[in-house]
Formats: C-alpha cells, sequence, structure tokens
C-alpha cells in the first residue's frame, strides 16, 4: 500500500488524499482550499481529475467546501461514495444556491447537481468492498452532520483516516466505543490537526446550549448568526428556544435541512426530533422578510430564537427589533471570519455586526482539541505510524504525540510507501 497525500500536509482544507494498492487508487475529499491559501490552484492528479479512471473510486467524508468543493475537477467515470444523510444536505444546499441564481442561466450549482445524482451512499459501521480495498465508514460528530472516519486495509496493512472530528459534541462520545469494535490493529492514522496548538480543552456544545439558555432567558429578541450547515448547532438553538419557552424561527431553507435530518435520524435519538412548530417568515418579491400580523404577536408574547445568515435580508429582518431593550444578537462562527488578519476575514460581517456593538461571540469548534487527540491515539495505538494532514503545523505532532507512535511527516505529493516500515 502507497500513500499520498496531494494536498494538505501543510495547510488547513483543500485536502486530497490517494490510497494505492495493487493497481487500484482510492481517493479521500477532493476539496476546495480556504480563502487566502496559496495553494489554491485545481490539482492535476492522475487518475482522478486525469488519465485512466477504471480503477479509481473517491470517497468523501463530509460536506464542507475544503473536502468537496473541487467535486466538479473529478473525471465522471469516477464513482462517488458519501453519506447519505451527508449527501441530502449537500444537495439541498447547492439546490438553494442554485434556484438564486436561476435567471442566470446553467450555473455551476446546476453543474454539481447533475454530478452529484449518481453518487452511492453508505452508512456507518457497514463495510465496503472496493477493489483490493476493504472500507468501513464511522460516523463522527464535527460542524458538518453525518461526517465519517474511515478505516481502510488492503495488501495487510489497515490504517485509519479521521477526516474532521471533534470530541466535544453532543455525539462524541460514540467515537471510543466505535474505535473499540471498529479500529483494532490499525498500522497507521492519517490525523487532521487543525487545532494543534489549542492546548485546552474546547467548550463542549452541551456547555454552550446552556449558555444560550441563560441568554434566552434573559433576552426575548434573539437573532443567532451561524452556519446553515451546522445542524447540531442548529438543533441545539431548537431546544434551547423550546426550553426557555421562546418560538424558534428560521428561513424555509435552514428548515429543509433541519427535516433532512429529522427524517434520517429522528427514530434514533429525540434530539434529532422535530416536535414543536418551526416557524419560517415569508418573503415578499424582493426577497425581503416580513412578519405577518398573526405571527408578530407571537413573536411579541412569547420573544425567539432566529437564526440568521450574513445578507442584506436576514439583516434588514433584524433592524426591525432595533432599538428594543430585548434585542440581543450571537455570533455563532469562527472568529477568523471577524479577523483583519486572517485569509478569511468577511469585511461585509464585520460592518454588519459593527451596528450591534453589544453583540455576543457563543461558538465553539468543530475540531478536536489536543487532549482528544491524545486520547484517540493512545487508545487506537497505531504501530507503524501516525501521518498528519489538514495541519498548517504538523511538525507539532513529533512533539505531543511521537512517544505514542512515530510521527511521519510528508509533503504534498509525497508518496510513503507502507513496506518502508
Amino acid at each position: 500500500m502507497q500513500i499520498t497525500i496531494h494536498r494538505g500536509t501543510h495547510q488547513i482544507g483543500g485536502c486530497v488524499t490517494e490510497i494505492y494498492h495493487e493497481g487500484h487508487r482510492l481517493f479521500i475529499d477532493l476539496g476546495e482550499t480556504l480563502p487566502g491559501t496559496s495553494q489554491a490552484a485545481p490539482l492535476v492528479i492522475e487518475g482522478l481529475t486525469q488519465g485512466d479512471t477504471s480503477r479509481s473510486a473517491l470517497f468523501i467524508t463530509h460536506y464542507h467546501e475544503d473536502h468537496i468543493g473541487q467535486i466538479l475537477e473529478a473525471q465522471l467515470q469516477i464513482p462517488i461514495y458519501m453519506g447519505k444523510t451527508a449527501l441530502a444536505i449537500y444537495k439541498c444546499g447547492k439546490g438553494h444556491l442554485a434556484r438564486l441564481l436561476q435567471p442566470n442561466g446553467v450555473n455551476k450549482f446546476e453543474q454539481i447537481l447533475k454530478r452529484m445524482a449518481d453518487v452511492k451512499t453508505f452508512v456507518g459501521g457497514a463495510m465496503l468492498s472496493w477493489g483490493p480495498f476493504r472500507i468501513t465508514p464511522l460516523m463522527v460528530d464535527h460542524s458538518a452532520f453525518d461526517a465519517y472516519m474511515f478505516v481502510i486495509e488492503a495488501g495487510g496493512t489497515r490504517l485509519l483516516y479521521t477526516g474532521d472530528f471533534r470530541g466535544h459534541g453532543f455525539r462524541s462520545k460514540a467515537l471510543p466505543k466505535l474505535l473499540a469494535v471498529y479500529a483494532k490493529d490499525i498500522d497507521y492514522v492519517i490525523s487532521e490537526g487543525t487545532n494543534i496548538y489549542r492546548p485546552v480543552e474546547t467548550e463542549s456544545e452541551s456547555s454552550l446550549q446552556r449558555r444560550f439558555m441563560d441568554e434566552f432567558r434573559q433576552n426575548k429578541y434573539n437573532f443567532v448568526l451561524m452556519a446553515s450547515s451546522n445542524l447540531d448547532r442548529a438543533f441545539s438553538l431548537y431546544h434551547a428556544a423550546y426550553q426557555t419557552e421562546r418560538i424558534f424561527l428560521c428561513d424555509s431553507y435552514q428548515k429543509r435541512l433541519m427535516e433532512i435530518v429529522a427524517s434520517n435520524h429522528g427514530i434514533y435519538s429525540n434530539f434529532y426530533k422535530i416536535r414543536q412548530s418551526i416557524y419560517t417568515p415569508p418573503r415578499n418579491k424582493k426577497g425581503q422578510f416580513y412578519f405577518p400580523d398573526k405571527l408578530q404577536r407571537l413573536m411579541q408574547a412569547k420573544g425567539f430564537c432566529m437564526l440568521i445568515r450574513d445578507n442584506r435580508h436576514f439583516w434588514k429582518a433584524v433592524s426591525q427589533f432595533d432599538g428594543d431593550a430585548d434585542q440581543a444578537i450571537y455570533y455563532s462562527l469562527w472568529e477568523g471570519y471577524l479577523d483583519e488578519k486572517s485569509p478569511a476575514y468577511n469585511p461585509n460581517m464585520k460592518e454588519a455586526l459593527s451596528n450591534y456593538p453589544n453583540y455576543k461571540s457563543m461558538h465553539t469548534s468543530g475540531h478536536c482539541d489536543i487532549r482528544t487527540l491524545g486520547k484517540m491515539f493512545r487508545q487506537v495505538k497505531p504501530r507503524k505510524g501516525i501521518i498528519p494532514i489538514h495541519t498548517e503545523h504538523p511538525d507539532r505532532f513529533n512533539a505531543l504525540f511521537g512517544n505514542i507512535a512515530p510521527v511521519i511527516t510528508l509533503q504534498d505529493g509525497e508518496t510513503y510507501s507502507c513496506n518502508e516500515q
């Protein structure tokens, strides 16, 4: 078995990994790089973007753009595999964007939807065989719902590809149990290291939910700026609203995403059941939200939590409550979007929030901290090595985890032969 990380050894996002064995190529993720990243151009990869693809397959860990954003670069003949719910969420998102651009004719999002029409789906714990490979997806907790690790075996070598994961989400307690059952006798771990410089344990989603509940009790009109695809956060706020006797509002797109999760996972967990009404304010012909009299009376009587995104229509809805002492704005996104030194800096969002200088930052990471990484490595005990990916500081792995297993630091495009160990 040979391992090549085509991109992602020294950066967060844009990851593309190839596992090669007996003439077959198993690719994992085909991501878009984060804004401001130097290695941003589409990659030219034999067996994926060009050349003979008859013995290639592409597996996607989750629907975040830095893992699937260059999906149109994959040759049409390559079979693509993705989690069932993740695929539905991804297609819903692209369909929403395609409809917004409908007057402009065929657009990129319609092309993506066409490309994803034949994607094959998998479920956690069910092993797939493809060529010489046996692949077992393991569902993990991440800020994208239905994200996966992969246990991959071929030619007597077993490796664990972590994808993006965390140990402080609502579903994180399941991971050690999954690893105990499925991740035995692992030779290599290819591991994310997004937060490799975060020494303290990250705040849990449960703790964040409790803080939101405290806020909702104190403030009547609550607006939460967040990512629509962060479905665990959306359901957390949904439950926080009803536990504090506030009504829950979002737009119809956000509601569709929540309904996808509820239909697929509500039978397994009450957390993903929609038992109380989700209110969706209608839009006028210009796309602006308005609150009909009946809904407005309910909002004023009960108070509310409304999920918003960074566009003028949502901010216009927020402005209807400006000057009210009961209005509260929460920023529930990565702080890098507001940092002028960050490549991902969003000046429009920063300007919009400047109208609400008393807004509160209420967020926790979608990635694991150092403590969680260490616990995972100590449980799995890779016999031959740890290979960092999705990190800007792979050198930190040796200092932190070199006593658990050898750390193998690669460069983008470098091929590592598992026979070397």
